[in-house]
């Protein structure tokens, strides 16, 4: 009896340690995430021309690991959580792992993705359309 007992509190240790994840901070040396990011719970589509960056937990998503960190897809080369379609215009150049992603797995959790040649440089889907309350009108060129 005395047994179950001391795997109480470790099970309590690993079960909290799990459930204690949020979003990850950039670590030295990454870039923090964009200004235009946005966060999505799992099971929710990010945007055209958005990818999942990052995976932890976040207060408006119920559960752990449920957050999802969502970026514009920019730039030649990019570091995405595996387990989502491979963007248009860009094409698989490897599996590496990335404490980004750990909530998705430990390794191997995200692609090395890279944009093709020739292709058209993407343009990131407004989040609010032009003129709506709160967003600046941007008045047309001549």
């Amino acid at each position: 009896m005395k047994s179950v007992g001391l795997f109480i509190p470790l099970i309590l240790l690993i079960a909290s340690s799990a459930l204690g994840q949020t979003m990850p901070e950039p670590a030295a040396g990454e870039p923090s995430p964009k200004p235009d990011s946005i966060t999505i719970c799992a099971g929710n589509v990010p945007p055209d021309n958005m990818v999942i960056t990052a995976t932890g937990t976040y207060p408006q998503c119920a559960g752990s690991c449920r957050g999802r960190l969502v970026e514009p897809l920019e730039g030649p080369v990019m570091i995405i959580c595996a387990g989502q379609p491979i963007p248009e215009y860009y094409e698989l150049e490897s599996m590496t792992s990335t404490q980004a992603c750990n909530c998705i797995s430990d390794e191997e959790n995200a692609f090395v993705i890279r944009r093709r040649k020739g292709a058209p440089t993407p343009i990131a889907t407004p989040l609010a359309l032009p003129g709506a309350p709160g967003v600046p009108f941007a008045a047309p060129s001549r």
